[in-house]
Order: C-alpha cells, then structure tokens, then sequence
C-alpha cells in the first residue's frame, strides 16, 4: 500500500537538495579570480600626432596645420595586395592638443606606411610582445614602432608624436 505522507518528506529531501545545488553554482563563480572578467584583446593600434620638427606644432589639426586628415592613410603592402588600416581622428578634451591619429593596425602587419599626401610617405615597422595570462590566454601588443628605420617610438604607451 502506498503511503503518501513518505512520499512527500521524499520530495522535500529533493527540494532541499536542488535548493543546495543552486546555491552551489550561483556561489561557485564567485570563487574564481577570471570569472566575469573583461579581457582585453590583441592591442593593434597606435595612437599619433604629427607635429613639426622644429617647434613642435600640430601638423594636421589647428590653425597651423599642413596636412589634410581626410587625405591621410595607413596600408601595408604584401605583394600586389595592398591592406587599409582604420584610422579615426579622436578629440581629448583637456589634454593640450586638438586631436589624435587613431590607427588600427588590423590584421597584425610588420610594416606600416603613412600616406599624408602629396607622394610623402613614411615607414612605420611595428615590434609586438605577447604575453600568456592566467585569464585571458595569449594576448599580443604593440610596443614598438620605427619610423623611417630610424626613430623608436614607444607602440604602447599612449599617444606619440611623429616629428616631421
């Protein structure tokens, strides 16, 4: 004969028991440093103002600029292929400067050419780092650009002045 008071101190048991296990993995989580970490990708990009040799002025924003942003344009070269790099032109406020070049160097190339018209072009050559992290694998950056095989500029940190 069935006795259905059992059967429901069963169902309890189960209760208390689903009850655990959803606990369990909303807690669990928690414990774990990388979860619900946000991971930074690959670091392509360079961030650039061409300013004067001499005395330093912006180039291509403000009132003595030389340089047509619109005519600007970062490529590189494999073969007859030929890759355009995305390039914004971003405005921090309160930073001393009208603008910035920024560039995205994707996909990973290492060689660069700036464009800024008129047949001037110059040579960008990038040198990456990649580092293994606990979280987030492999990421790689740029940390070094060479301009013109001749001026270091550091690739990451922050934006750097080309001096023309």
């Amino acid at each position: 004969m069935h006795n259905p008071g059992h059967a429901f101190k069963i169902s309890k048991h189960y209760v208390k028991l689903f009850t655990f296990i959803i606990a369990l993995g909303i807690f669990f989580p928690s414990c774990d440093p990388c979860y619900n970490l946000d991971c930074l990708a690959d670091n392509y990009h360079g961030q650039f103002r061409i300013v004067s040799a001499s005395d330093g002025r912006d180039l291509v924003f403000g009132t003595s600029k030389i340089y047509d942003k619109d005519r600007i344009r970062f490529y590189s070269l494999n073969g007859v292929d030929t890759t355009f790099f995305s390039c914004e032109y971003i405005k921090f406020p309160d930073v001393g400067y009208d603008s910035i070049l920024f560039v995205y160097f994707f996909p990973k190339t290492d060689v660069a050419y700036m464009n800024l018209g008129n047949g001037d072009i110059d040579t960008l050559t990038m040198s990456y780092n990649t580092v293994s992290t606990k979280c987030c694998g492999s990421v790689t950056e740029i940390t070094n650009f060479r301009f013109n095989n001749s001026i270091n500029i550091p690739g990451n940190s922050g934006t750097q002045e080309i001096r023309k």
